[in-house]
């Protein structure tokens, strides 16, 4: 496509200039209260603002150009309807904007709402890049690792039955629930993966999940776990030093303090004892046990709590075992240090980010 980017900014204003159109709807769904052109407008104003419009893509292309794209080239054939070309540009504008409002909507795709949420905030043009190749013709982006997530949705209308998981990051995320199970297929429909006509599960299992999160961000991550935690305490037991091995248990806290403070959000998964406001499938029981992805921010020593991303979005608490506290309507939340370690069950971060000579924060600490 080439150009500059000031040049690439004006033929996107200049295409959406000529929009008459607005973004698809379905009956009942219900559009931001403000026009959607002025949000539009808004949204590229503050990307172009902060210099995100500029910011390169792992192709070394401006994310810009990827905006354009949508605008401008031949999509698949589901999208490339006016409504159709509208709607994406809008919730991927959006979306960059504010990854906040990036959820999982009622589905198992936490592991891969928390990395989509990742990718928008820290790797933004390459996430426009990889959602413009997925939403073209064929369907295919090439990611860092050099594999490929292939589209595997033709739907940009809003669903209700989504509830409130924008169709942009329904596209990416069953793209990257595909990936994460090469071998397995993933019915968005009913949440789950299937091996032939056999349902296997939902959800992301720890290796899945940082096979696709190599795979897309391109970095080395390493993943910590309760298991690694009870193994140094039987190496311990044995009489052999761990001092020089990561400890979820011990060195949790440090490097989730560490990795923050540098400005590079932890994936953490936390196990929830009895889920409370979403039933399971069968009798309407509660859900017991369930693992769920978050997206750790900041830790706060002074008033002991933990920062995170909760990608369902809650409007008030839906689980027990901790005292959560909900600080906005994009499901930014926080909860005690020591209600977290207990409920902590794996972490997956940069281990170069991580100092172990420095002191560990004493708040919550474990005995």
């Amino acid at each position: 496509m080439g150009g500059t980017v000031e040049s690439l900014i004006e033929e996107l204003a200049g295409t959406i200039e000529t929009w008459a159109v607005p973004p698809s709807r379905i009956p009942g769904w219900t559009e931001p209260q403000r026009p959607w052109r002025a949000t539009l407008d808004d949204a590229l104003h503050a990307l172009s603002g902060d210099g995100r419009l500029a910011r390169l893509d792992a192709l070394g292309h401006p994310l810009v150009e990827s905006l354009v794209a949508i605008a401008t080239a031949p999509l698949w054939s589901f999208f490339a309807t006016p409504e159709g070309r509208n709607r994406a540009l809008f919730e991927l504008v959006q979306n960059l904007a504010n990854p906040g409002r990036i959820n999982q909507g009622l589905k198992g795709t936490c592991a891969a709402a928390c990395l989509e949420i990742y990718l928008a905030t820290q790797d933004p043009a390459e996430y426009a890049r990889l959602v413009a190749c997925l939403l073209s013709a064929s369907g295919r982006a090439t990611l860092r690792s050099g594999e490929e997530l292939v589209c595997d949705e033709d739907i940009l209308l809003p669903n209700a039955g989504e509830r409130g998981r924008n169709p942009i990051s329904r596209i990416f995320q069953v793209a990257c629930m595909e990936f994460a199970y090469p071998d397995l297929d993933y019915d968005n429909i009913l949440d789950s993966h299937f091996k032939g006509g056999e349902r296997v599960g939902t959800g992301l299992e720890m290796g899945a999940f940082e096979r696709l999160l190599v795979a897309v961000t391109g970095k080395p991550w390493k993943t910590l776990s309760t298991e690694h935690a009870m193994m140094a305490k039987a190496f311990a037991k044995l009489g052999i030093s761990t001092e020089g091995v990561a400890d979820l248990a011990r060195d949790g806290l440090s490097i989730l303090d560490q990795s923050t403070r540098k400005g590079e959000p932890v994936f953490a998964t936390i196990v929830l004892p009895v889920v409370t406001s979403f039933q399971g499938d069968a009798g309407g029981e509660p859900i017991r046990h369930a693992e769920h992805k978050i997206l750790v921010l900041s830790i706060d020593e002074e008033k002991g709590v933990v920062h995170y991303d909760d990608p369902i979005d809650p409007r008030e608490r839906w689980f027990e075992g901790a005292d959560v506290r909900i600080e906005d309507e994009y499901g930014r939340c926080s909860m005690p240090i020591a209600d977290f370690e207990r409920l902590l069950g794996d972490i997956s971060y940069q281990e170069e980010l991580w100092d172990r000579s420095l002191p560990r924060p004493l708040a919550g600490e474990r005995s």
